[in-house]
C-alpha cells in the first residue's frame, strides 16, 4: 500500500506546506512533459502478487510479519492485514519469453514462501477474496502495526465521520459496518504494470479504460464474502465501499469516491489525472523529507514528485498512472482490477491477454473513441464485476455477449499485439489458449467457486463448504492447473481438512433464525414457535442487540391467558447462556449438558449470528 515514510497532517500549517509541495510537483511534471523528458524506449512489464496466509483450519492468521522475517526475501513485503503478503516481481523487457520467465519466477517465489509457511503449520493461498474470511477477522488486532496503515484508517474514518459500511446485493444481500478500513484487507489482487511511451500515453490510457470490462469478465474470481453470494468480482464493490469517505449526509452532492473508475476520457496530459485527485480529495498524509521538485529539475536531476505521488497513494483508480524515477523517468499504466488466482498460470494468462490487447490497440482508436460515450465504458466495467462472462456489453455501439466479444474480437487483437512485441509464439499459444479455453468452457474462478459452494453447503453448511473449497483451491494452485480444467469437488470424497476437535460453532450453527422483539406480543412468539416447529426464539431490542431468550418451556410455564395483550419482555429469560462463533464442539456440548439446554444462541459483539441445537451437534 505504498510509501511508509509518512505521518498524519497535524494542523493548517502542515496541510498548507503539503499542498505547496504537491503543487510544486505538478509544475515539475508539467515541465518534464513539455520538454519530452519521459522514456520512449522499449517497454518493460511488471506485476504485484497479493496473497493470503491461513492456518491449518484454513482461517486467516496474524503471522505476516513473522513469516516475512523467516522468508528473508526483498521481493516479499507486508500489506494492510496481518493475514496478507505481497510479492513485487522484477520488471522484464516486453519481448521473447517474458511471460514464461515471470511465471517461473513467481512459482519460485511462491515455493519459497510456502516452505517457510509450512514450518509454522500455515499455507499461502491466492484468492480474490478468501472464502473463509469472516467479520471476526477484521478486528483491529488483524491490522499490520505500521503507522501508515493505522494513520490511513484513522484519517479515512475521520473524513467519513461514521463507520465504513458494506452494502451489496447479488444472489444474497450483505449489510455490515466496521470502524476501520479493514474491509479492504478482504481483497487480494494481481496488479499489472506496462511502461508506456510519452507519445502514446493518452491514447493508451483511454484504450485501457475501454477494455477493462471485457478483460475483467474473463478473469473474475471473487464471488463470496462472509458466505454470501454477491458479485462475480465482489472485490470491485468491496474495495470502493471499504475506503469510501462519503457519508449519506452528502450523497445529494455529486461527490467522487476515493476508489473510482473515472468519469471521462483523458485529454491533454496524464497530469490531469493527478490534478483531478488534488481538486476532489483532501490531503491526509504528509512526510518530513519531501524535497522541492522544481529545484531538483533546475539542478539537472530527476525529482521523485513525492508529495503528489503520496496523495495519489490515498486515492484509487482501477487503471492508474504510475511515475518511475530514473534517467530518463518513465510512465506506466497499472491495471489494478484483476483478482489474485485461481492459479499462477491463470494469472499469467490474464497478464498476457491484457498486454496483448494494450499492444494490439486499433490504429484508428483515437477516431473511434471520439464517437464513444465514456459512461458506456464505465457501465461495461460494472456489468463485468456483477456478472462476469454472463455479461452483455455495449462494444462500439454493438450489443454483444462477453463470450462472443472475447473469442471473436479480443483474442485476435491480443494475438496481434503480442506478435508486434515479438513475444515467443509458444507463449502466445499457451497463455491466450488458456483464456480461450476458460471463456469457451465458461468456467472462471467465480463459476467454479459458486457451483461447488452451492453443492457443498447443502451437505456441510456454509462455513465447512468454504473451508473445503479453499482446501481444493490450495491443492490445485500447488499443481498450477488452470481453472478451466478444475473438476468439481466430490462431496463423498471431500478432504475433510478439519478434524472434529477443530470444528467450532460457526461450522454447524443455523443462520436463518427467527427472532422476536422484546416489545412483541406473546401471541406472535407462540405462533412463530408453532408454525416453524422450533423451541427457541432469541429476543432483540430496537438496536438489534440480543437481550433475552424465549422458549416453548417458558411459554408453557407462564400459562398466559391473553397472549395478545402481554409482551415478550414480561416472561423472557434475560440471564441466558450464549456462546461465540469460535467455541469448540466440546465446549458447546459441555454447556448444553451442564445447563440442560436443547439449544444456545451464538452471539458476536452483542449481535445474534446463529443458533446451535443438540440436533446440530
Amino acid at each position: 500500500m505504498g510509501d511508509f515514510r509518512v505521518r498524519k497532517i497535524r494542523d493548517h500549517s502542515d496541510r498548507q506546506k503539503m499542498y505547496a509541495s504537491a503543487l510544486d510537483d505538478i509544475k515539475a511534471f508539467e515541465r518534464m512533459w513539455n520538454e519530452r523528458m519521459f522514456d520512449n524506449g522499449q517497454a518493460k512489464i511488471g506485476a504485484e502478487q497479493e496473497l493470503c496466509i491461513v492456518n491449518e483450519a484454513l482461517q486467516p492468521t496474524t503471522s505476516a510479519l513473522d513469516l516475512l522475517d523467516n522468508i528473508k526475501d526483498d521481493h516479499y513485503t507486508n500489506e494492510l492485514g496481518l493475514f496478507n503478503l505481497e510479492i513485487n516481481l522484477d520488471p522484464e523487457l516486453l519481448q521473447n519469453q517474458c511471460f514464461s520467465i515471470i511465471e517461473n519466477k513467481l512459482i519460485a517465489l511462491m515455493a519459497k514462501g510456502q516452505s517457510e509457511a509450512a514450518k509454522l503449520n500455515q499455507k499461502i493461498v491466492m484468492a480474490g477474496i478468501l472464502p473463509t474470511i469472516d467479520i471476526s477477522h477484521l478486528q483491529f488486532k488483524y491490522m499490520t502495526p505500521i503507522p501508515r496503515y493505522q494513520t490511513l484508517s484513522n484519517m479515512f474514518l475521520e473524513l467519513r465521520g461514521s463507520n465504513f459500511e458494506i452494502h451489496m446485493t447479488g444472489v444474497d444481500e450483505l449489510i455490515m459496518s466496521l470502524d476501520s478500513v479493514l474491509f479492504e484487507a478482504c481483497n487480494t489482487s494481481f496488479q499489472l504494470h506496462l511502461q508506456i511511451s510519452q507519445d502514446e500515453f493518452i491514447s493508451q490510457f483511454n484504450w485501457s479504460q475501454m477494455i477493462s470490462g471485457p478483460v475483467l469478465s474473463a478473469c473474475v474470481n471473487s464471488p463470496l464474502l462472509f458466505g454470501k453470494e454477491l458479485w462475480s468480482e465482489s472485490r470491485i464493490a468491496v474495495f470502493k465501499q471499504s475506503l469510501d469517505t462519503r457519508s449519506s449526509s452528502n450523497q445529494l452532492r455529486n461527490k467522487m469516491p476515493r476508489v473510482y473508475f473515472g468519469d471521462d476520457w483523458l485529454k491533454g496530459s496524464p497530469l490531469n489525472l493527478w490534478k483531478k485527485e488534488l481538486m476532489h480529495f483532501p490531503l491526509i498524509l504528509t512526510s518530513d523529507d519531501i524535497k522541492k521538485s522544481t529545484a531538483i529539475l533546475d539542478q539537472g536531476s530527476i525529482p521523485e514528485l513525492r508529495a503528489i505521488r503520496l496523495h495519489n497513494g490515498t486515492t484509487y483508480t482501477w487503471n492508474r498512472l504510475c511515475y518511475g524515477t530514473g534517467n530518463p523517468p518513465h510512465l506506466r499504466i497499472e491495471c489494478r482490477y484483476l483478482p489474485a488466482g485461481p492459479s499462477i498460470v491463470d494469472e499469467i494468462a490474464n497478464f498476457a491477454f491484457w498486454i496483448g490487447l494494450m499492444k494490439g490497440q486499433p490504429e484508428n482508436w483515437d477516431e473511434i473513441q471520439e464517437g464513444l460515450q465514456f459512461k458506456v465504458v464505465k457501465d461495461n466495467f460494472t456489468r463485468a464485476a456483477r456478472t462476469g462472462l454472463d455479461s452483455v456489453f455495449n462494444w462500439m455501439g454493438e450489443s454483444i455477449t462477453a463470450k462472443k466479444l472475447i473469442l471473436e474480437k479480443l483474442i485476435p487483437i491480443a494475438k496481434k499485439g503480442l506478435k508486434r512485441c515479438k513475444i515467443n509464439q509458444e507463449d502466445i499459444d499457451k497463455y491466450l489458449g488458456i483464456i480461450q479455453d476458460r471463456v469457451d468452457s465458461e468456467q472462471t474462478g467465480s463459476k467454479w467457486t459458486i457451483n461447488n459452494y452451492r453443492s457443498l453447503s447443502n451437505e456441510l453448511g456454509s462455513v465447512s463448504a468454504r473451508q473445503e473449497i479453499l482446501s481444493n483451491m490450495f491443492d490445485r494452485q500447488k499443481e498450477n492447473i488452470p481453472v478451466h480444467q478444475w473438476s468439481n469437488v466430490d462431496p463423498q470424497s471431500r478432504q475433510r481438512g478439519m478434524s472434529r476437535m477443530e470444528l467450532t460453532a460457526s461450522n454447524i450453527m443455523s443462520q436463518d433464525i427467527f427472532t422476536v422483539n422484546e416489545n412483541d406480543c406473546i401471541g406472535r412468539a407462540q405462533s412463530l414457535l408453532e408454525w416453524n416447529n422450533i423451541h427457541h426464539l432469541p429476543v432483540e431490542d430496537r438496536s438489534g442487540n440480543v437481550v433475552g431468550i424465549l422458549t416453548d418451556g417458558l411459554l408453557t410455564r407462564a400459562k398466559t391467558h391473553s397472549p395478545n395483550s402481554q409482551f415478550v419482555n414480561e416472561i423472557m429469560n434475560t440471564d441466558f447462556i450464549h456462546i461465540s462463533p469460535h467455541d469448540s464442539m466440546e465446549n458447546i456440548k459441555s454447556i448444553l449438558d451442564q445447563h440442560k439446554l436443547s439449544g444456545v444462541p451464538v452471539i458476536y459483539k452483542e449481535k445474534l449470528v446463529g443458533l446451535v441445537t443438540r440436533n446440530d451437534l
